[in-house]
């Protein structure tokens, strides 16, 4: 396939997905055609769900839904520290947004059929720069964006939303031809299986499908299989927005609950919040909260591999601090990076690993000799000099530290942090859950200290390490072992659970439902199998100890796993040979490790087919890309060189004018931006 075309100022472009990136995508192709002599442009977003916040951040969904993300980091438009060939189109961040609410500007979602409601009053004129807001208001502001995009549409350009799902992308000689069924959500009352499919014809197609439910694999099949034969309840995993059966749960029936990471408690405001308790402010007793229960909750039995929620983010009555690093300079994340780009692969827990974990303990020495100074039996300054002496966790380093730091209980221990239930025992339910609390109300003491938290400052300094990640693992940087069992299978579970954590506020709901018998804590190392027709649930926390349910609900997101992926145009690539899963290249002669990511090339990312050619026209982004890139699932964030808006800036100009950018994408010039992108 070639990218020769009949009239090449014409152009007709699919952007499959109408989320953030795919609305993103359409404002990178509408800024970018008058500037590559583009005179006609037709755009066709197919999406079955509104443009703007698609399925995941629907604007209508409950208000009592929040985001991780604070309101003023969350954005759509390109800065003036955005490093593109493209021209620039500023617009507000969210909280620049929601202060033209509250003075009046700003009336609508950009359509006088979406007006503003009470509740966007209310959130907007509440809202400071560091708040968590709802995911409600965040898909107001971007359908308001999306329409504010099309509003600004150059002369000759048009934009189309295609309200179906799309099944095939098929070669149409020198174009591509995408079927479409159905016109409104399959889980919409209007929705008509029956529906004729329909075809596009476009010079190109952008893939901007977000996260995709996944077909069961391994264990996830085997237990799949077991509870339909018994006829179990099952959620599987997706985003809990899009858990339509949740209302067959009944009052008071116990629910097995996997997972203890942000889909969880997503999952426990929708049981609880979502079913009319309320949380009332408790300022006689010991905790910030106490629930009002509406007798509609069900009783949720929780556990996880750690066994422990996620944790608080720090209430820093500030943006997200970013903090100065000592061990992971600048110098050497650009060495890594120049390693990796001349294809000599990193080892993360060889080549940074042990910088990242000595930031976060400087970090956290430092600000503990100010909050505790009793805490210490010598200098701290031993214990700095001694992190820039010795390798991270050597037995001089060790040694120090515990000269300097006499009570383990002071420490800044990485698997206390990591698995703290792990080596536990306990006699019965009753001491696990009051371990529990204590563990949950200790999390929420140090959330309030914020700035003042040795421990939320060194989490926030942990989690910044996986900034120089999302440019070292591309395209293979971190070796395939390396990436597998170090990167993806400990430290991006690690880092989240510290440093990208709910709101402290969700910790202190929890406490409130423990005590009011809605939540039980199971354990660590949950096991969950199907007997006798029933789920039963056992964590080695509490020997011996089974729970029993008709109902199994996976609150966690699938990952990405393009070979088993349930949304109908991958699978279809996949099926059809257009597409191929990602195979990290082995050194030295060693096997590939493959991953779940749907191969592309480097920038402008074409889609690679099971021959190992990239497809000219044919583009993906986001999501389905995770392992081959990595941190995709960020939305872009003000004031950051957002890759999120780079990286969609190039497969915008090559979708409009193939070949106009024949390099890579631009990298960011401040590698201290990218940290600051990750932590938020």
């Amino acid at each position: 396939m070639t990218s020769h075309q009949a009239d090449p100022a014409a152009r007709t472009i699919a952007v499959i997905g109408g989320g953030p990136r795919g609305i993103a995508a359409v404002e990178r192709l509408l800024a970018n055609a008058p500037d590559l002599g583009i005179q006609s442009l037709d755009i066709q977003v197919i999406e079955p769900y509104r443009p703007g916040g698609g399925r995941v951040w629907d604007a209508d969904q409950p208000s009592h839904l929040l985001m991780n993300t604070l309101c003023a980091d969350a954005t759509h438009f390109t800065d003036d520290t955005v490093e593109i060939r493209g021209p620039l189109r500023p617009g507000p961040a969210l909280y620049d947004w929601a202060q033209q609410i509250v003075a009046g500007t700003v009336r609508d979602l950009g359509r006088p059929e979406r007006p503003l409601d009470a509740e966007h009053h209310r959130e907007a004129e509440q809202m400071q720069p560091h708040s968590h807001p709802s995911r409600r208001i965040l898909g107001g502001y971007l359908e308001w964006c999306h329409a504010q995009d099309l509003a600004a549409a150059p002369v000759g350009a048009q934009v189309t939303h295609v309200p179906g799902t799309a099944q095939r992308i098929t070669p149409a000689g020198e174009r591509w031809r995408i079927s479409v069924a159905g016109t409104v959500p399959p889980t919409d009352p209007g929705h008509d299986p029956s529906a004729p499919v329909h075809d596009i014809v476009a010079d190109a197609v952008i893939l901007a499908t977000g996260h995709a439910d996944a077909e069961p694999a391994g264990r996830g099949a085997e237990i799949t299989a077991a509870a339909q034969a018994a006829g179990l309840w099952l959620g599987a995993p997706t985003s809990p927005i899009s858990q339509h059966a949740l209302e067959e749960l009944e009052a008071g029936q116990s629910v097995i609950v996997r997972g203890l990471g942000m889909n969880f408690f997503d999952y426990m405001s929708l049981l609880t919040i979502g079913r009319g308790g309320v949380f009332e402010e408790d300022p006689e007793g010991p905790d910030a909260l106490r629930y009002v229960p509406s007798g509609r909750e069900p009783h949720l039995v929780v556990g996880s591999g750690r066994g422990i929620p996620y944790r608080a983010k720090g209430r820093f009555g500030q943006m997200t601090p970013v903090f100065p690093k000592h061990h992971m300079t600048s110098e050497l994340v650009a060495h890594l990076i120049a390693r990796a780009g001349s294809g000599d692969q990193v080892d993360f827990r060889r080549d940074l690993y042990p910088q990242v974990m000595k930031d976060g303990a400087h970090l956290y020495y430092e600000r503990l000799a100010e909050q505790r100074p009793a805490a210490f039996a010598g200098d701290v300054a031993e214990i700095l000099t001694a992190l820039q002496e010795h390798d991270w966790d050597s037995a001089p380093l060790r040694a120090v530290i515990e000269r300097i730091v006499p009570d383990p209980e002071d420490r800044l221990e990485v698997p206390a942090l990591d698995r703290p239930l792990d080596g536990l025992e306990f006699p019965d339910a009753p001491s696990l859950t009051a371990w529990w609390l204590a563990d949950l109300r200790r999390d929420v003491a140090e959330a309030n200290l914020g700035m003042a938290s040795a421990l939320k400052c060194a989490s926030v300094q942990i989690g910044a390490g996986r900034g120089p990640l999302r440019t070292l693992v591309r395209f293979g940087g971190v070796t395939g072992p390396s990436y597998r069992d170090d990167v993806e299978g400990w430290f991006r579970g690690f880092a989240g659970m510290l440093a990208s954590g709910p709101p402290a506020r969700r910790i202190d709901e929890l406490i409130a439902l423990v005590k009011a018998g809605i939540v039980e804590p199971l354990g660590a190392r949950m096991r969950v199998a199907v007997r006798d027709g029933r789920y039963v649930a056992s964590s080695p926390s509490v020997p011996g100890l089974e729970r029993t349910a008709t109902a199994l609900l996976e609150a966690h997101l699938p990952p990405a796993d393009f070979p088993h992926s349930a949304n109908p145009v991958l699978h279809a690539l996949r099926e059809d040979g257009l597409g191929r899963a990602w195979e990290i290249p082995g050194a030295d002669g060693a096997q590939p490790v493959p991953t779940g990511a749907l191969e592309v090339g480097p920038a402008p990312y074409r889609v690679v087919d099971a021959t190992g050619r990239e497809q000219a026209g044919l583009y993906a982004v986001g999501v389905p890309l995770e392992s081959i890139l990595w941190g995709t699932q960020l939305q872009p964030l003000a004031r950051t060189n957002s890759r999120f808006l780079r990286e969609l800036d190039e497969v915008a100009r090559d979708a409009l004018l193939p070949g106009v950018d024949a390099q890579e994408a631009p990298q960011a010039r401040d590698p201290e931006r990218e940290h600051a992108e990750e932590s938020a």
